[in-house]
C-alpha cells in the first residue's frame, strides 16, 4: 500500500477506570493517540445494518481501517482500545495484523449509533 492512501486521520482511545471523590470507579475513554489511515466501508455483507434489540433499533455501521504497524499499534486489543473516526466511536471487532512485511494492519470496527449508550461495558 502506498503512504498517499492513509489520508484520514482517526484517534485512538484507551479504557481506563478512574475513581472519584467518593471512591466511584468509573469507565472513561481517554484518546491516547491519532494517526493516518485508510478507512473504507466494509466490503462483506453487512456493511450497514440494523439490529433491533429488546425493541430498541439501532444503526449499526462496520468500517475497515489500515494502519501502520508501529509498536504502539502492535500492543492494541480489541478489548482495552477504540477508534475515533469523524466523530463516531467504533468499537474494535478484530485485529488482522500482516506478519509477513510487518508494515501495515486491519482494524475491523463496528460503531454503536442509535439506541444504545457508549458508555457502558
Amino acid at each position: 500500500m502506498e503512504i498517499g492512501k492513509l489520508n484520514q486521520r482517526i484517534a485512538v482511545l484507551e479504557n481506563h477506570v478512574k475513581k472519584d471523590a467518593i471512591g466511584n470507579h468509573k469507565a472513561r475513554w481517554d484518546e491516547v493517540f491519532s494517526l493516518w489511515a485508510s478507512v473504507t466501508v466494509s466490503n462483506t455483507v453487512g456493511g450497514a445494518a440494523e439490529e433491533t434489540n429488546t425493541g430498541v433499533t439501532r444503526e449499526i455501521q462496520k468500517l475497515e481501517v489500515i494502519i501502520r504497524q508501529t509498536p504502539q499499534t502492535k500492543k492494541m486489543t480489541s478489548t482495552v482500545y477504540r477508534i475515533r473516526f469523524e466523530g463516531i466511536d467504533y468499537d474494535i471487532k478484530g485485529i488482522v495484523q500482516n506478519y509477513q512485511t510487518q508494515d501495515y494492519m486491519k482494524l475491523i470496527c463496528e460503531s454503536r449509533r442509535a439506541g444504545s449508550k457508549d458508555d457502558i461495558y
